[in-house]
């Protein structure tokens, strides 16, 4: 087992090399763009180091408890499953509920969501309001999972499912108010980053790797797709749903004045 110094090292290289492109095109921007000097280097430089450090603890953090936490009760759950006799659908619920909150609690915790809910309650003007657009999302996220749990568990095909899938999206995308589509098409890919990918990735893996039947490790990929997919969902049918209700209480109030 490698030692936590070893380990330090290895993530903070890690860090170190996924930011170096980032670092490469804001420098040639403003260098050879801009033709100018970076203001506040100090201030700059030294939050560039905090970065580098947080991504690296997080990684570490998610890398040597959270993943193999997930993986482990995935694999125990499924073989708890698996014992029963009945081999019924219901047998599964402990592994579908965990599928539910494993999606709804890494999204809560998910920095890059913070963030952009923040900002999204700033621009709204405080009436969409952060934490109601992260437990939005977090729910979508939990139902992408639970569903790509019982296709795992069912062995249904991944591309009639997502065909299904867009089907509601396009629908939602031509019925739901126009100003709430692009931040619902752009919650999904604000999820699906660095806490809950590794994450819902591990435990996809371990389920259908878990399971008696045919499956595979491979099988346990396309959850991150509907992890993707359902907050969008989500947060349009949500506005849909709160633009219906708007329109009757004050369709109801007109009528009684």
């Amino acid at each position: 087992m490698e030692n936590i110094t070893d380990i330090f090292i290895d993530e903070i290289i890690k860090s170190i090399l996924d930011i170096i492109p980032i670092i490469a095109v804001i420098a040639t921007f403003q260098f050879v763009i801009i033709r100018g000097s970076f203001p506040n280097f100090p201030k700059t430089f030294t939050g560039l180091a905090y970065v580098i450090l947080g991504l690296t603890f997080f990684r570490i953090g998610v890398n040597e408890s959270l993943i193999p936490i997930g993986r482990e009760m995935a694999y125990q759950l499924v073989g708890l499953a698996s014992s029963r006799s009945t081999d019924g659908l219901m047998d599964y619920s402990p592994i579908f509920m965990f599928a539910a909150l494993l999606g709804f609690t890494a999204t809560l915790i998910e920095p890059t969501l913070t963030a952009a809910a923040e900002k999204v309650e700033h621009i709204s003007g405080g009436s969409l309001r952060a934490i109601i657009l992260r437990l939005i999302v977090a729910c979508g996220v939990a139902l992408g999972l639970v569903l790509g749990t019982l296709r795992i568990v069912k062995g249904l095909p991944l591309e009639y499912l997502l065909a299904g899938v867009i089907i509601i999206l396009v629908v939602l995308i031509l019925t739901a108010p126009r100003e709430i589509v692009p931040l619902a098409l752009d919650s999904g890919g604000i999820t699906t980053s660095v806490v809950t990918v590794p994450l819902i990735a591990a435990y996809g893996a371990a389920v259908a790797e878990a399971m008696p039947n045919d499956a595979t490790a491979v099988d346990g990929l396309g959850l991150i797709i509907l992890a993707l997919l359902f907050p969008a969902i989500m947060v349009m049918a949500f506005a849909l749903i709160q633009t219906r209700l708007t329109d009757t209480y004050q369709k109801g109030g007109s009528d009684e004045v």
